[in-house]
């Protein structure tokens, strides 16, 4: 029983140093502590690579020689290595398959003779939709060739390549 006395006593005895250092820790986490101005951005300069002719320091170069195309057309093999291999990207990743220029998204087929069937295209890059007939230009290279059902034949730079209508559930 004794040894149960001493013990609340020293826990007592250590309740206020206790309750002391958990105010100090709150005090010092909720003051925000003052942050160093940001610097001005300093202009870049064009200089020499070459040291001075009086016995001086060498000048240090200027962030302008690294964006040279000199430089990039030197090491854009190294570089494209390390951007292509990226450290940080998860395991498993692989890039994107490059995708179509264009989505087919309908196909408007008039039982009207007279009328020329249309289809209806989505551009990939820029969400811009299409309305077209046959013989439209799409852009420089690429020209509707033949409208059917649920598909499109496209030309593009002397290679034709057909777009078909997304039917299906996983498609």
């Amino acid at each position: 029983m004794q040894t149960q006395i001493t013990f609340n006593r020293r826990a007592g005895n250590l309740r206020i140093p206790g309750a002391l250092l958990f105010l100090a820790i709150v005090v010092v986490v909720s003051v925000p502590s003052p942050s160093p101005p940001i610097p001005e951005p300093s202009p870049v300069t064009e200089t020499s690579n070459s040291p001075s002719r009086l016995g001086g320091q060498p000048r240090t170069p200027s962030r302008t020689r690294f964006q040279s195309p000199t430089f990039q057309s030197l090491h854009s093999d190294f570089y494209r290595t390390i951007i292509d291999n990226d450290l940080f990207r998860p395991l498993g990743w692989a890039p994107s398959r490059p995708s179509e220029p264009y989505r087919l998204l309908g196909t408007i087929l008039p039982t009207d003779k007279n009328v020329p069937p249309q289809a209806i295209l989505q551009s990939t890059a820029t969400n811009k939709t299409h309305i077209v007939t046959t013989g439209d230009k799409l852009d420089a290279d690429t020209e509707v060739v033949e409208i059917q059902a649920k598909q499109i034949l496209l030309e593009t730079a002397g290679q034709q390549k057909t777009l078909r209508l997304k039917s299906g559930f996983l498609q």
